[in-house]
């Protein structure tokens, strides 16, 4: 059974703030979302088919290595990480997305056509995946909506 396997790194957030903005310093958390496949086939009468797929997610959260200990900012660090649930959930969501879409595509000539349909359809996902990402980070204007207020330096 050949295994077809690929990976792609899903750039979910550069830079947690309330505005959003990779450029302003200092950066308070960095979260890189990365999502990768592996799918093998089977050759049945149809041609070459899925018959395993497996979809990894991983997410690689930095944060400062200290943080000022006061409430406010504990506060802050709180409201970041139920936020940075928030966005989890839909990369998970996305993963899902994936997973499913890989398991059903149709059985090909070849294992190598089977090949290039999944990394057209995985790239797909991670192209609506990243969409998602990006649309509920806006709609939520970074989490300041959700009530992501970061202290006043002090």
């Amino acid at each position: 059974m050949p295994t077809l396997a690929n990976e792609m790194v899903l750039k979910a957030r550069q830079t947690v703030d309330i505005y959003g903005s990779s450029t302003l310093e200092p950066n308070l958390a960095d979260v890189d979302y990365q999502l990768s496949w592996k799918l093998s086939g089977v050759y049945t009468e149809a041609g070459c088919r899925p018959s395993h797929v497996q979809v990894s997610l991983s997410a690689t959260v930095t944060e400062p290595l200290t943080w000022p200990q006061t409430p406010e900012w504990q506060n802050y660090r709180l409201a970041l990480t139920g936020y940075e649930r928030l966005v989890r959930e839909r990369a998970l969501l996305s993963a899902q997305w994936l997973e499913a879409s890989l398991f059903h595509i149709a059985a090909q000539d070849t294992c190598q056509q089977l090949q290039e349909i999944a990394d057209n359809v995985g790239y797909h996902q991670l192209n609506i995946a990243r969409t998602l990402l990006r649309n509920f980070q806006q709609q939520n204007d970074y989490g300041r909506r959700l009530g992501l207020l970061r202290p006043t330096q002090q």
